[in-house]
């Protein structure tokens, strides 16, 4: 019995050390956690370091902040994306253009494209039709002839189909410009129907001037 006790004792004191240790530790750190929590809510309430003299200037910028996030949702309203208009190009030629507002370089991408297409089909079904008869020709002479017949067709109609798609790749290049160009304006429209300067719209995008 006398020896458990001794043990314990013995255990006692030599957890008693590290005890005191931790709480000299947390009693000397705790002045320099209360200061640094103090020193920084003087940072976050000092409003002079946002160039705020008072709270009427703090309210004056959260009011234009405001302001401008209206402006901006309106734009994103009223603009077109490059990604949607791009995809309209791709599906439809001159149909990114037309969501754009330029009708007429729409309208003139669509007229290349569908020309394009029909005449390449056009002659593509008269080189078929020249081939039919070359197939179903028995004389010699007539082998010849509605051999080199469906020949000139064919050839015409690939030049037309690589037209076709020359007027669709420049599509898909333009639609970018034409987006990007309809969107400043809408932008510029924006800016003037609320008669805001703070934002502009430049070469590098939105620009907010604080």
């Amino acid at each position: 019995m006398r020896k458990t006790i001794f043990l314990l004792l013995k255990q006692a004191q030599r957890a008693i050390p590290s005890y005191l240790a931790l709480i000299f530790i947390l009693m000397a750190l705790a002045p320099s956690l209360a200061a640094q929590e103090q020193f920084d809510i003087n940072v976050f309430a000092d409003s002079t370091k946002y160039g705020w003299e008072d709270w009427r200037d703090r309210n004056t910028y959260r009011m234009d902040l405001i302001d401008r996030q209206e402006l901006l949702q309106i734009y994103e309203m009223e603009s077109s994306q490059i990604g949607t208009s791009i995809l309209k190009s791709a599906i439809i030629p001159g149909y990114g253009q037309i969501s754009s507002k330029a009708w007429t370089k729409g309208t003139i991408f669509l007229g290349a494209e569908l020309l394009s297409m029909g005449v390449s089909l056009y002659f593509y079904d008269r080189s078929n039709y020249y081939y039919g008869k070359y197939m179903e020709a028995t004389q010699i002479d007539d082998i010849q002839h509605y051999f080199a017949a469906a020949q000139t067709p064919r050839y015409y109609s690939w030049m037309f189909m690589a037209l076709g798609a020359v007027v669709w790749g420049y599509n898909i290049y333009d639609v970018i410009l034409t987006t990007d160009s309809y969107n400043a304006q809408v932008w510029q429209e924006i800016m003037e129907r609320h008669g805001k300067k703070t934002i502009s719209m430049g070469p590098d995008g939105i620009q907010l001037r604080f």
